[in-house]
């Protein structure tokens, strides 16, 4: 089944193709409109896949730059809190903490523009979800999100965690 949710654009063109052929065969339209079917399938054929590609593109663009940001300093600093629960943040802690809350709304963001498929953001949710039971992390994204304003300055994420 997901072979063919995969396919279903090449599956639909192929039947249109095919359509227009059996038309031209049972003498419904003549060459001219053939050939002019013809061209407008392949050319919204090849749109719709380059538009796809288009897309992969931005995808792999967002993923790289999501994650790079995450290695640069999130994750150091976050897997060092789940050993240190008695860590006192400074204020750079702090910043660095907002920052990966600012990633995860952003991530939260272009997924909710289907830009992130809906597994990779399943996976970020999970780790997100995650990185909540950190103490001091809880205690900064309780911070943050305490009033509606907090909230909002996250695009919708904080609603979507308790999903």
């Amino acid at each position: 089944m997901k072979t063919l949710k995969k396919n279903s654009e090449n599956i639909f063109f192929g039947a249109l193709f095919l359509i227009a052929t059996i038309l031209y065969g049972i003498k419904v339209i003549d060459v001219t409109l053939l050939l002019g079917l013809l061209g407008s399938i392949a050319t919204i054929y090849f749109g719709v896949l380059k538009l796809k590609i288009e897309n992969d593109i931005l995808f792999k663009e967002l993923f790289e730059a999501f994650n790079k940001r995450y290695d640069t300093n999130l994750n150091d600093l976050i897997n060092k809190l789940k050993t240190d629960t008695q860590k006192k943040l400074s204020q750079d802690d702090i910043n660095i903490i907002i920052d990966y809350f600012n990633l995860c709304a952003e991530e939260f963001l272009w997924n909710k523009k289907r830009r992130i498929p809906d597994d990779v953001w399943k996976a970020w949710k999970a780790g997100i979800l995650e990185n909540l039971k950190v103490k001091q992390v809880k205690e900064v994204y309780d911070f943050e999100t305490s009033t509606e304003r907090g909230k909002i300055s996250y695009y919708g994420l904080v609603d979507e965690l308790k999903k």
